[in-house]
């Protein structure tokens, strides 16, 4: 239990740096969301669109990272499998129809939780670029 855990561990804080570092470095930046000034105001759809792309993109690579480190620790058979069962547990659909063996059946719900944690945050930035475009009065 304290290899699952230990390893958990790991793969939360290198996925809750990915992330920080992925909103605050990329995904802000490319979306101009946080641009003052100037008469070139960002087109909402566009921005938006943006915005959820880079977003599900930088989930995406989360998911990869879980999944290669189930693969690497023969959690799970092969890449592919592994990246099945961590889409699964990290969007909290949990199909069950593939898990990992017994010894390593805490790592799906923990997996989960900092999938809702991580959907948590990205949904934020999405409700406050909504209300930074609402409130600059920008239309299309």
């Amino acid at each position: 239990m304290i290899q699952q855990l230990l390893f958990a561990l790991v793969l939360t804080i290198v996925t809750v740096a990915i992330h920080a570092i992925g909103t605050v470095f990329v995904v802000i930046p490319a979306t101009g969301i946080l641009s003052r000034g100037g008469n070139s105001a960002p087109r909402p759809v566009w921005t938006l669109t943006r915005l959820v792309s880079l977003l599900l993109v930088l989930h995406l690579v989360e998911m990869a990272i879980w999944a290669g480190a189930f693969t690497a620790a023969g959690v799970l058979p092969d890449f592919e499998t592994s990246l099945y069962f961590s889409l699964k547990s990290y969007t909290t659909v949990g199909y069950g129809d593939v898990l990992p063996p017994e010894r390593w059946r805490l790592v799906g719900p923990i997996e989960a939780a900092v999938g809702v944690l991580m959907l948590g945050w990205s949904t934020s930035i999405i409700v406050a670029a909504v209300g930074r475009i609402y409130n600059s009065g920008t239309r299309e």
